[in-house]
């Protein structure tokens, strides 16, 4: 019986997720993944099963990576809304150092083949439900704390973050200037913690 080849998976995926956001779905070939990953075109489909299950296991990760970060960012000692403005903030910092040209792997996703690829719509529908749900309880923390206005679904105000969130990553593929980024980050705060009267 031969040997399959040995491989480091997470190298793998990390490989291909570089192409993805460089390339986009469509764009990137087997040819391309076999030149990133190193892997020979029956290694990845044993691996993967095809191009489409290597891209939803690189979403799957790039995803969860995000959702992780947040849950971590809650357990850490301090107040809510400065953590909200932190992850607001990194964007700010990640297109300044020139980082953030590809925008989004996800949003990018999501214009790109929601509309054409019901797995694909499917696992990022699921995956914004539980991101909304790891920022609620962030936005549930300053409430409680009386930094953000109380007696708004927390839900509603997550999903208003990661709307600006996502759009911010939009932005940054025509590389915005620092104050027009700044200025967003300024008005999602300013309107977390806005009076209801």
């Amino acid at each position: 019986m031969p040997r399959h080849a040995e491989y480091n998976r997470d190298a793998v995926v990390a490989a291909a997720t570089a192409v993805f956001w460089a390339r986009g779905y469509s764009q990137t070939s087997v040819g391309d993944l076999v030149s990133a990953t190193g892997l020979q075109p029956g290694s990845l489909y044993a691996a993967f099963g095809n191009k489409k299950g290597l891209f939803l296991e690189v979403i799957d990760r790039y995803n969860q990576d995000f959702i992780g970060r947040i849950r971590r960012l809650r357990l850490e000692r301090g107040a809510a809304l400065p953590k909200i403005r932190e992850l607001l903030q990194q964007i700010v910092e990640e297109a300044a150092r020139g980082n953030a040209d590809h925008g989004c792997l996800t949003v990018n996703a999501l214009l790109e083949m929601s509309a054409h690829d019901a797995d694909i719509a499917d696992r990022l529908q699921a995956y914004n439900a539980q991101l909304r749900k790891a920022f609620a309880w962030l936005v549930r923390d300053a409430q409680s704390e009386g930094e953000v206005v109380a007696g708004q679904d927390p839900n509603e105000l997550a999903a208003f973050v990661i709307n600006n969130i996502w759009g911010m990553r939009v932005m940054c593929k025509s590389r915005p200037d620092r104050a027009s980024l700044e200025a967003i980050v300024t008005g999602v705060l300013a309107a977390l913690q806005s009076s209801q009267n």
